[in-house]
């Protein structure tokens, strides 16, 4: 007999579980410590027996039990499992509070800050260009509900601005997060891959360097420049030792043996993500010392002055240069390619020229050339003669 709400509240609990039939597999069930709630007895599509709760009782009532009982045998009689589609209702309801783009692209930040192998500049870069451009925008709003179009106009609002390098970035970043959300099951096509062929078209250049035949006023103007020792001595390290600019400020003395005359950037420092060696001509060992003296008392060469726990800021190079009259003519990283392209004027081999940049050379696998694949190793020769001619370049 079905069951009545006065019988269910007459019933009152036992020594052992008590269970009252409604029919058709519904069951009210009342516990010894007097909990009371609904369960259904059902047979599967594939044939096998199971239960499942319907709830608490009186937050369920008997009325809304024989609902949801008729609701799971309409789904029975359509081969469909009740417990498979409360699972897949579920995972729909967290995919759509999980499957917004800002959730996403933190979710794929997430998993490639160990992949890159590097120092926090790629994965902090990345980041700031999407809180930047892109969260602000559409960063609250699920990933495939973000048109083309959309997509378009943020970019191109980058090319209006003159920020072709930044727009790149960003391109391939959220590029990168479509493909990651595919992958996990949260949309089903990536609308920047094809996304190029509407944007305007953009080589990267190399960065402002000084003509050759320059050179020689850079350095005296970097020697008898007097606003910063500090910013001094690093701009003379750049042209000692062709490092990139973020390397220096974040180096370490930890890292330099100055009695061997070797500075030993670690992997995560380095833009490539493997550890590369500097020799150090005898003049940057001179301007090291000189430096230990004011900083040496701290863990990095370039500690910051409201933080020394922190390196320098990233402009305090080329602020300097500008205040020497070269904005718009040399910039700290161009540093690099002057001292590539007299290296090679001095008639130095490209493999001992480009490992002392830490560059990739083509090839099999891709593979670097450093010191160590070198016999024998001439590259701390290569820099002292090098430094010793910028001493001949600043007395002209």
């Amino acid at each position: 007999m079905p069951l009545t709400v006065r019988q269910i509240n007459a019933t009152k609990p036992g020594a052992k579980i008590i269970t009252l039939s409604d029919g058709q597999g519904l069951e009210h069930r009342i516990w010894p410590d007097g909990r009371r709630g609904w369960r259904l007895r059902y047979t599967r599509p594939n044939g096998k027996r199971n239960m499942t709760s319907l709830g608490k009782y009186p937050d369920v009532s008997l009325a809304e039990a024989r609902e949801k009982r008729t609701d799971i045998r309409r789904l029975l009689a359509q081969g469909i499992d009740p417990v498979e589609q409360k699972q897949d209702d579920k995972r729909k309801q967290q995919y759509a509070t999980e499957n917004t783009f800002e959730v996403l692209a933190m979710e794929w930040h997430a998993s490639m800050v160990p992949r890159w192998k590097e120092s926090s500049k790629r994965a902090n870069d990345s980041k700031r260009v999407l809180e930047m451009y892109v969260f602000p925008k559409v960063g609250k709003r699920p990933i495939e509900s973000i048109v083309p179009l959309e997509w378009l106009e943020i970019l191109r609002s980058l090319e209006d601005a003159g920020k072709f390098e930044q727009r790149r970035r960003l391109h391939a970043f959220c590029r990168d997060i479509y493909r990651f959300a595919i992958i996990t099951g949260r949309a089903q096509y990536n609308p920047l891959t094809d996304l190029n062929t509407a944007l305007k078209p953009y080589k990267r250049g190399s960065f402002h360097h000084i003509p050759q035949d320059e050179l020689p006023a850079l350095v005296r103007d970097i020697e008898a420049y007097d606003k910063s020792p500090m910013v001094r001595i690093g701009l003379k390290l750049l042209l000692l030792t062709a490092v990139r600019p973020g390397e220096l400020r974040q180096a370490e003395w930890s890292e330099f043996d100055l009695q061997a005359a070797v500075w030993k950037i670690p992997a995560e420092r380095m833009k490539m993500g493997r550890a590369h060696q500097v020799p150090l001509p005898t003049q940057a060992v001179d301007e090291l010392r000189y430096l230990h003296k004011r900083t040496g008392a701290f863990k990095l060469l370039f500690p910051g002055r409201n933080n020394p726990l922190k390196p320098i800021s990233d402009a305090a190079f080329n602020m300097a240069l500008k205040r020497m009259g070269y904005e718009g003519k040399h910039v700290p990283h161009g540093t690099r390619h002057v001292v590539a392209t007299g290296l090679k004027e001095l008639g130095y081999p490209r493999e001992w020229i480009e490992a002392q940049l830490s560059h990739k050379l083509p090839g099999i696998e891709g593979v670097y050339t450093h010191a160590e694949h070198m016999a024998p190793n001439q590259r701390p020769a290569m820099m002292q003669f090098w430094a010793d001619c910028l001493l001949k370049e600043r007395d002209l």
